[in-house]
């Protein structure tokens, strides 16, 4: 316990320089008294810590010190210092310590320029329970059932053996190995109900194998064509690359893009009400129509 406050210590110091006792007493949780038995213990180990009395004074290291630190290069430093920032954005624990003590080895300040938030908006709370559990299934190789939808609203039984979570396309997904479908695939977080992590546990397959997962959906695209007005812009940009979008004289938009056909794609062009018309194809154009009369039939307009 000792030797580790003591390499915290000299860590702080690394990082700031100079602190104070009643400082590192506070943060280390210990008295004022053991941190000044501990600034003996370093200077009695060769380390050139020191303290000055009086206003302005406090504990001290040879601005020259530093840890042999050459077996990592500036940028693989830097590499290390912004994967740090960004555990915190997937539970993977408070990583600040851990960022303070390699700031003062790597002889740099600290600089909070990353904040990685992974939640969408509105996320609900059994989206956030169920990553947790999907985390703690794949750190214990333990396997996971769920009822699951898929982008055609189908609901299946699965077990699956956990393999890793990914974050894609603005929404988590679960992927491992579906033994109903005998390979390795993508479930997305929110299409996912009852979800339990079972007692047994599984031994991790093949590299090559977990390389082929696939997603559940139909694998087939559709080419659309759609028109929408200047009020939708700022969704059209959101939602399509810069490529696949055409401005329009009128400042409306045209973009041509591919879609897996299914209720999902109906749902997603009637959201923008009359802001969105599909030019093609000619058969979606005719379902979004009869779509669009179930609505008016429901409010009786």
């Amino acid at each position: 316990m000792k030797n580790s406050r003591l390499f915290e210590i000299l860590y702080i110091l690394m990082e700031h320089r100079e602190t104070t006792a009643g400082a590192l007493a506070e943060r280390l949780e210990v008295s004022v008294r053991t941190i000044y038995r501990d600034v003996d213990t370093l200077s009695a180990a060769g380390i050139p810590v020191y303290t000055e009395k009086g206003h302005g004074g406090g504990i001290r290291l040879m601005e020259q010190f530093q840890l042999d630190r050459t077996l990592l290069g500036e940028d693989e430093q830097e590499h290390i210092m912004t994967a740090l920032q960004s555990l915190d954005a997937v539970g993977a624990g408070d990583s600040s310590r851990l960022l303070s003590q390699l700031a003062g080895l790597f002889g740099r300040q600290t600089v909070d320029w990353l904040e990685v938030d992974f939640e969408t908006w509105g996320a609900g709370k059994q989206e956030k329970e169920y990553f947790e559990l999907c985390k703690s299934a794949i750190l214990h190789r333990r396997l996971l059932t769920f009822q699951y939808y898929n982008s055609s609203g189908i609901k299946s039984r699965r077990t699956v053996e956990p393999v890793r979570l990914t974050f894609k396309g603005g929404h988590w997904y679960v992927s491992g190995y579906c033994r109903k479908k005998q390979g390795f695939r993508l479930f997305r977080l929110n299409r996912i109900r009852e979800l339990q992590m079972e007692r047994e546990e599984f031994s991790m397959r093949k590299a090559a194998e977990v390389c082929e997962q696939k997603e559940e959906k139909p694998a087939e695209m559709t080419a659309l064509k759609l028109r929408f007005t200047e009020a939708a812009g700022f969704q059209v940009l959101d939602f399509f690359a810069e490529e696949d979008i055409v401005r329009l004289e009128d400042g409306g938009f045209e973009v041509k893009a591919a879609f897996t056909p299914g209720r999902w794609l109906t749902g997603f062009i009637l959201s923008f009400g009359a802001d969105a018309r599909v030019l093609e194809p000619e058969w979606l154009k005719a379902h979004i129509k009869k779509e669009a009369e179930k609505i008016r039939k429901i409010y009786d307009i």
